[in-house]
């Protein structure tokens, strides 16, 4: 498994998603996403030109939509749903202005989207020495009634996306002495997630701990 250290409908989970960041976190210097921040409209693209992290998660879904576009082996039926679904995740992107919290509402809606990218088109997972992001892989925990899919984004710090049935989690790096360690605090209590490679540790309000494999997908 490779490494990566270092909304429309929202689901269950995601409605009592962490703090993403703190406030000092989103004041950090000048960022550079895939628009010119000259021209950005509205208080989430000028949210987006203003945050080093939100940028980078900006770059990384315009590259994999890029992919996902140019991909010969797309249908033109498949290309024009996939510019259709691309507008649409703009307009709700933009609409996290009217979250409590923009910033976090922005960053989940990014990770949503390179989940959606990275999981639906063969195209967008090609190229990744040149991207910061990895999966799906596939995380099987017993207690948990289905295989989770999680995708995993380096910026500073990390997220991991995890998303099974009607449930998803946005986790975020936090210290570990091993491995690369991840955490969120639902409303019914903290969720963490540690993977060390092809094992890993995920914990969930509620249950006991559980040792977990994790799976590369194919591509």
């Amino acid at each position: 498994m490779p490494s990566h250290r270092a909304l429309p409908t929202v689901p269950t989970l995601v409605l009592a998603i962490l703090v993403l960041a703190s406030p000092a976190h989103a004041a950090q210097t000048a960022a550079t996403p895939s628009f010119d921040c000259k021209k950005a409209e509205g208080q989430i693209e000028q949210l987006v030109c203003k945050d080093a992290a939100l940028a980078r998660l900006d770059r990384e879904t315009t590259r994999l939509y890029g992919l996902a576009l140019d991909a010969r082996s797309l249908p033109t039926a498949q290309k024009k749903s996939l510019i259709a679904e691309q507008r649409a995740w703009i307009k709700g992107r933009n609409d996290c202005w009217k979250a409590d919290d923009a910033h976090a509402c922005t960053a989940t809606t990014y990770l949503q989207r390179i989940f959606d990218l990275r999981h639906g088109y063969a195209g967008a997972r090609t190229q990744d020495d040149r991207g910061i992001s990895r999966g799906p892989f596939n995380i099987r925990c017993p207690g948990v009634e289905a295989v989770i899919a999680g995708t995993f984004v380096q910026t500073d710090p990390g997220y991991a996306y995890l998303r099974w049935l009607d449930q998803q989690i946005v986790l975020q790096q936090a210290p570990a002495a091993s491995g690369a360690r991840y955490a969120a605090t639902l409303k019914d209590g903290e969720a963490q997630f540690w993977d060390k490679g092809p094992n890993a540790r995920l914990v969930l309000p509620g249950k006991p701990e559980m040792d977990c494999r994790v799976e590369m997908t194919a591509h």
